[in-house]
C-alpha cells in the first residue's frame, strides 16, 4: 500500500443551473394560491356536498389551503353542529348500547334498514329505506357501522386532477413571474 491514499474518493455534485435567474417563489406562490382558490377549492367542495345532499343533517364543509415552497395542500373537512354524521358515516362507530332518553321511555325501531350511502366512486346513492317489523326494547346493542371511506375513495378520484392543476399553476406562476 506504500504511494496509495487511504482516503475514499471524493465526488463533487453541483446544482446545474440555466442562466436565467432564480424563480420569482412569491409570482409562483401567488398564481398557485389564486388556482386553489378559484378553480380546485369548488371542485373539492363539491365532491362531499354531493355525498351529504339528501342526508336530514347535513355538515357543512370548509377548505384550508397551504402553500409554500416545499409543499401545495388543501384540507376539505367537516364543520359546524352536524360534522359528527359525516365522521361516524365515513370512519364506522364501534358496538355501543343504545338506551332510551326519557328513565321510563322504550326504544321503537324497525327491524331492517338499507343505507344511503355506501362508497362507489364519485357518486353515492341508496334506498336509504327501513323495513320490517318494529321492535320495542328498554335498551339494544347497537353491532356499530360499518366504516364507507369517503375520504379514501374522493383522494382517488381527485389525486391525479390536482396534482396536475397544481403544477400547470407552478408553470404559469413561473412565466409570469
Amino acid at each position: 500500500m506504500s504511494g496509495e491514499s487511504c482516503y475514499p474518493m471524493r465526488i463533487l455534485i453541483r446544482q446545474v443551473r440555466g442562466r436565467k435567474k432564480h424563480p420569482n417563489w412569491s409570482g409562483i406562490v401567488a398564481e398557485v394560491e389564486a388556482t386553489l382558490e378559484s378553480e380546485v377549492k369548488p371542485r373539492l367542495l363539491k365532491y362531499p356536498r354531493k355525498v351529504v345532499a339528501n342526508w336530514d343533517h347535513k355538515p357543512v364543509f370548509k377548505s384550508r389551503k397551504t402553500v409554500t415552497r416545499d409543499y401545495v395542500a388543501i384540507d376539505v373537512f367537516p364543520a359546524g353542529p352536524n360534522k359528527k354524521f359525516w365522521v361516524w358515516t365515513s370512519r364506522g362507530t364501534k358496538k355501543h348500547i343504545i338506551r332510551p332518553k326519557k328513565a321510563d321511555g322504550v326504544l321503537a325501531f324497525p327491524s331492517a334498514y338499507a343505507s344511503k350511502t355506501s362508497p362507489r366512486g364519485p357518486s353515492y346513492g341508496g334506498s336509504g329505506k327501513s323495513s320490517g317489523p318494529t321492535i320495542f326494547s328498554r335498551g339494544v346493542m347497537h353491532p356499530g357501522t360499518k366504516p364507507r371511506h369517503f375520504e379514501e375513495a374522493w383522494k382517488r378520484y381527485t389525486l391525479k386532477w390536482f396534482r396536475k392543476t397544481v403544477e400547470n399553476a407552478m408553470r404559469r406562476g413561473a412565466r409570469r413571474a
